[in-house]
């Protein structure tokens, strides 16, 4: 039984091949609310899901966003917000800003679907403003990044999340070296656990990058469209590689010690390698399974992980805690009760 038609698929494999080349950002390529609907349906599924990973981490560490208001900058279908507002309910109104007036139209109304009681708002950030950026850089020329950078530096709090390519990674580093390195610079609170130089920029570490993977849900791998849609066009959909910058103005958790897991295991009979990054840099480690079977275990059985502290002995993990920590409401109320009331505009 088929579950896609001839014609959507061939209108997805379009997307796909344009998105992989690189060429999505050469003209506004929305033709039609059919595409938008069918991109929603699959490719911006997949992005919310790396979204719903980037989340799962900022609560283990306990943040969440102090803002009221939400600018989806290069919105597309809007997913990013609404996978935000599913989350954190709280925000009052959602602005979108994208080249095209079709995704913008098409992004609003979904969200009044799905949120009809948060308002909409013009697209300018400012300190009582999560930004959201995804899945922009391949298509970003430097000028255009000058003008999101414009924006980055306005708001109280931003998620940007990038595809897990190494290519994307390595820019969206730079960009973070570039903010931490102005006269007043945003705190980092993921992925780094630390405020400061990247320790993949090391020279030893070039050929690494910065990237996680999520986990999709599971009901997905039981899905008959998944499934057709995941042979059709060559989608693995166990992998959900991705990058991503969480920054605020506001009070950032503490993470002193601190470490975490870049990209995937390399596992063998007994032992395994992994990638820590930590205030200290970014260095290969191995854990024996007799130095510490649970933790094995859990660094063995899911692809998301806390962070951790590791315990060393001659650069060998022989055991580690993982870093989950609680909302502080307390600070959290302290940090806005300090922070300046920005001008309210007109909904």
């Amino acid at each position: 039984m088929k579950h896609w038609q001839s014609r959507e698929l061939t209108l997805l494999a379009a997307m796909r091949a344009r998105f992989l080349a690189g060429s999505a950002g050469d003209a506004d390529y929305w033709l039609s609310d059919e595409e938008l609907a069918l991109y929603d349906a699959t490719f911006a599924a997949r992005i919310g899901w790396k979204i719903d990973a980037a989340i799962r981490a900022l609560g283990a560490v306990g943040w969440r966003p102090q803002s009221r208001r939400v600018l989806d900058w290069g919105c597309g279908t809007g997913i990013a917000t609404r996978r935000v507002l599913d989350a954190w309910p709280a925000f009052t109104t959602a602005a979108f800003h994208d080249r095209s007036a079709r995704a913008v139209a098409y992004a609003s109304a979904r969200l009044h679907e799905s949120h009809p009681r948060v308002g909409t708002a013009e697209p300018r950030a400012d300190r009582d403003t999560l930004l959201l950026v995804s899945h922009v850089l391949n298509e970003l020329p430097e000028p255009a990044l000058d003008g999101l950078l414009t924006q980055v530096r306005a708001a109280g709090e931003v998620i940007w999340i990038e595809a897990g390519t190494h290519a994307d990674s390595r820019r969206l580093i730079s960009i973070r070296e570039r903010l931490l390195a102005e006269a007043e610079p945003p705190s980092v609170v993921a992925p780094c656990t630390h405020q400061t130089r990247c320790g993949l920029l090391a020279e030893e570490n070039e050929r690494h990058w910065c990237h996680h993977f999520a986990q999709p849900p599971a009901a997905v791998f039981q899905d008959a469209r998944w499934h057709e849609l995941s042979r059709e066009l060559g989608i693995d959909l166990r992998a959900l590689p991705y990058s991503y910058l969480v920054l605020t103005r506001h009070v950032a958790p503490a993470l002193d010690g601190a470490s975490r897991v870049l990209g995937g295991l390399r596992e063998s009979k007994g032992y395994c390698r992994l990638q820590s990054c930590a205030a200290d840099g970014v260095r290969e480690l191995m854990l024996q399974k007799r130095d510490g079977p649970e933790l094995f275990k859990t660094l063995t059985k899911r692809i998301e992980w806390p962070l951790f502290r590791w315990q060393l002995d001659a650069g060998k993990i022989v055991g580690g805690n993982a870093v989950l920590q609680q909302c502080a409401d307390d600070q959290r109320d302290r940090d806005r009760d300090h922070r300046p009331q920005p001008e309210r505009e007109s909904e």
